[in-house]
């Protein structure tokens, strides 16, 4: 990251420079060294963008896959605690903090937060499986399968909290902006009377920066903008759950 805003910075150094040597001695190489100036700033503002969009990806799937993990341990220690008959309380708060991931979870983790509620609820479930106590063998070994679910649960909503507080870094847009306002202005400093021409290439460069930066920025945050990661996989856990119901309806 360093090492890019370094190159940025080198590329509008060496642009000025050259247009100063080149400029001075023959004004009738200004437009060719301007050219060549603009061409390399806008090098290092592609480079910067694909390098962005690529982290921004690999965080938005990194983020995706933590969700499903969490999911899916909600879903197997939903299986664990089913076949075990004083267990319906549990069930209930499985299916309760499942819940409130959806309605409260979500809408806050677009803002980098998370809501204490189902963490409360992650902590009684963990309790009130403490306090289960089979009578035979198979009954423990699933209560001890549960026991450990919890604790997958409670790393994967850590995790959780950890993407929804993730993002590009600003040094990505700040080298992006750079480049940018090089590969914009440069242009406008020979000084030329504008053409129609020179006005649509104008709003050409513009236009290209800014839906770059944009588009960046749309896409940062795994859980906000383009592409947002949404709850599917904890409402197709809570289908999942009423399936297990079928299979072992809960006792009061």
């Amino acid at each position: 990251m360093t090492i890019l805003v370094m190159l940025s910075v080198a590329i509008l150094l060496i642009a000025f420079r050259v247009l100063r040597r080149r400029g001075r001695d023959d004004e009738g190489h200004g437009s060719s060294s301007v050219d060549f100036s603009v061409n390399l700033a806008l090098a290092v503002y592609l480079l910067v963008l694909a390098y962005a969009a690529v982290l921004c990806r690999d965080g938005l799937s990194v983020a995706e896959t933590d969700v499903q993990a969490e999911a899916e341990s909600l879903t197997e220690m939903y299986w664990a605690v089913a076949p075990i008959p004083e267990a319906a309380p549990v069930r209930a708060q499985i299916r309760q903090y499942t819940a409130q991931s959806v309605s409260l979870d979500w809408p806050l983790m677009s803002e980098s937060a998370m809501s204490q509620v189902p963490a409360h609820t992650l902590e009684d479930m963990r309790a009130a499986v403490i306090r289960l106590r089979p009578a035979d063998e198979q009954g423990k070994s699933l209560q001890q399968d549960a026991l450990a679910r919890v604790a997958e649960i409670s790393h994967a909503r850590a995790v959780r909290a950890d993407d929804a507080r993730a993002g590009l870094e600003s040094i990505f847009i700040i080298s992006m902006i750079i480049s940018g306002l090089v590969v914009i202005m440069l242009p406008w400093t020979l000084g030329v009377r504008p053409t129609r021409s020179s006005i649509i290439a104008d709003m050409v460069r513009v236009g290209v920066v800014l839906i770059g930066v944009c588009f960046i920025m749309l896409i940062s945050h795994p859980f906000d903008g383009i592409g947002a990661i949404q709850p599917d996989a904890f409402k197709a856990a809570q289908q999942q759950y009423d399936q297990i119901d079928g299979q072992f309806p809960a006792q009061p």
